[in-house]
């Protein structure tokens, strides 16, 4: 057989494979089609857009899962933020958050929008009081289906005075036996430290932790 026919042979092959494996990827892990009139609607959008759905009125706490069930350990976490100095404490910053379900999916009610049709329904926001205190009631995540990435929460801070919005280095547990020296030395950021968090759970089975860190300079 012709070599020239030989690729083209094992070109369909390869590309019939292909499609057979993306046809069995499953609603959770499949991302939202992409809007071509929302810039937010992309999972690399500026980070800006973690910001744009933000409720105009927001306190110290973050309640994620709401009044909603939700299947998964209850998480609450707590923390300052500081200025450059690390130590004044610094108010009125939005802090905004997201992570996997307690499967360890970005799972959707399918009325998000913006970059949250990327980052699931497990988001929100706060904003620090005048202590710099803010506080997350959510679940513990799950680690990525078949991964070796360390559980984590997305964050990504938005000063006040206009400042351009950026992400923190994630939200990682202590406990999670993939938060090691390996990972430390995989932060992508120094905004936020290392992110990990010595957890604990309660008498009532909830985890608690606290987080706190300065703002870069």
């Amino acid at each position: 057989m012709p070599s020239a026919l030989i690729f083209r042979v094992c070109l369909s092959v390869l590309l019939a494979s292909c499609g057979q494996a993306s046809s069995t990827t499953s609603e959770a892990q499949r991302p939202s089609a992409q809007s071509p009139n929302d810039a937010c609607d992309n999972p690399d959008a500026d980070v800006s857009c973690c910001f744009v759905n933000a409720p105009k009125t927001l306190n110290k706490v973050m309640a994620i899962t709401g009044s909603r069930p939700e299947s998964g350990e209850k998480l609450v976490l707590t923390g300052t933020i500081f200025k450059a100095d690390g130590k004044t404490p610094y108010p009125n910053v939005l802090l905004y958050a997201y992570h996997t379900d307690s499967k360890g999916y970005y799972s959707k009610t399918g009325t998000e929008t913006g970059i949250q049709k990327w980052h699931g329904r497990l988001h929100g926001w706060c904003q620090t009081d005048q202590q710099g205190r803010y506080e997350i009631r959510t679940i513990r995540p799950a680690r990525y289906p078949n991964n070796t990435i360390p559980a984590h929460i997305h964050a990504a801070l938005k000063e006040p005075g206009g400042k351009q919005p950026y992400y923190i280095s994630d939200f990682v547990f202590k406990d999670d036996a993939l938060v090691n020296d390996n990972y430390l030395k995989t932060v992508a950021t120094s905004a936020g430290g290392t992110g990990m968090v010595a957890v604990a759970k309660s008498a009532t089975g909830t985890w608690t932790g606290q987080r706190n860190f300065a703002v870069p300079r």
